[in-house]
């Protein structure tokens, strides 16, 4: 299986220690008329440049409302970064005004959203909008836009870019509008690339495709990447660390080796034994075994539960686990590379 192979070429590699973004204690809150849910509580994680960091976790568990805060998209009212810091090459950009974080968004930060029919406007043509995003933040000429424009498609594998570039949204495939989203996300050459379940609805030989782009391009700019996903197998395809998120916590990280191979937090072990296996018994035939499901649902945000918020749908639970949250806490590792958990026992 790639996704083994590819655990495998990470082991041994040296960590770029060069540190681009942090994100400390983050919290996002949304106001509505039943109360405060709190949708991101003290998230921390840092991302390394040519480094890609994967955030897992069940809908709802607040990866895009993440994403969306260190972009500084979160729509006021009702949502407000309400606590924390985004530190981007150790400037907070929490403190940055309108104008200074446009020019950082799509810039130095850019993002592929989770629905490129959507995300791409209907009534311009996809060289318009890639041209618009250019534009926006290089001194470049009009002529030399449309020749960037068609280069950054030519560089996503859209054939005949000097033609497609002229093709309205609704012309092109689910697969190609994901590249033209890629395109204008890489256009002006980002430090920082978060890609927000860029293969959601996308079958398997697409979605391999994109991945495959994503990691070559990667590879070529040295920039440093945030993958959302539920999709365990996509993050051992293509990351190097792992945060896993529940009802707005981070509740394990550390490296995709470690998170792999040894998973310490129930949720995080309930994610991998849900992933479908092809067991053989020793006649070589495929084993029929029913597919594993975490048990109950995500709290109510509104009502959450005192204590381990994993806690009615956990296995190993005690009464401890009951009478107060867990911190996150080191398990294995160093300060660069930490294996972190929030749970009272290891299991």
């Amino acid at each position: 299986m790639r996704s083994i192979r590819r655990l495998s070429d990470l082991e041994g590699k040296e960590a770029m220690s060069e540190k681009i973004l942090e994100v400390k204690n983050l919290e996002t809150s949304f106001r509505l008329e039943e109360g405060v849910v709190v949708a991101v509580a003290g998230v921390s994680f840092d991302v390394y440049k040519g480094k890609t960091l994967g955030i897992v976790g069940e809908s709802g568990c607040g990866k895009s409302v993440t994403s969306l805060s260190i972009m500084r998209l979160i729509p006021n009212p009702p949502g407000k970064i309400t606590g924390g810091e985004i530190l981007y090459k150790g400037k907070n950009l929490l403190d940055f005004d309108a104008a200074a974080m446009r020019k950082v968004r799509g810039n130095e930060i850019s993002m592929i959203f989770q629905e490129p029919m959507t995300s791409l406007n209907p009534v311009f043509t996809i060289g318009n909008q890639i041209i618009e995003a250019i534009a926006l933040h290089q001194n470049l000429s009009k002529k030399e836009c449309r020749n960037k424009a068609i280069e950054m498609l030519k560089l996503v594998g859209i054939p005949s870019p000097e033609t497609r570039i002229d093709d309205y949204p609704h012309q092109l495939s689910g697969g190609m509008r994901q590249r033209v989203m890629i395109a204008m996300a890489l256009s002006c050459n980002p430090q920082v690339l978060i890609a927000d379940e860029p293969t959601t609805a996308l079958d398997v030989t697409i979605q391999a495709q994109i991945l495959e782009l994503l990691r070559e391009l990667q590879n070529r700019v040295g920039m440093a990447m945030i993958l959302i996903t539920h999709d365990l197998g996509v993050v051992a395809e293509v990351c190097d660390e792992v945060v896993v998120m529940y009802a707005g916590k981070v509740v394990e990280q550390g490296s995709v080796e470690e998170i792999f191979k040894n998973p310490k937090h129930p949720y995080t072990r309930g994610l991998l034994n849900s992933i479908p296996t092809m067991k053989k018994d020793p006649t070589g035939k495929v084993k029929k075994t029913r597919l594993e499901t975490i048990p109950g649902i995500v709290p109510n945000m509104l009502h959450l539960p005192k204590g381990c918020r994993f806690q009615d749908r956990c296995t190993f639970v005690l009464d401890a686990c009951r009478q107060a949250e867990p911190e996150l806490r080191v398990i294995k590792g160093d300060d660069r590379l930490p294996h972190a958990i929030r749970c009272i026992r290891d299991i």
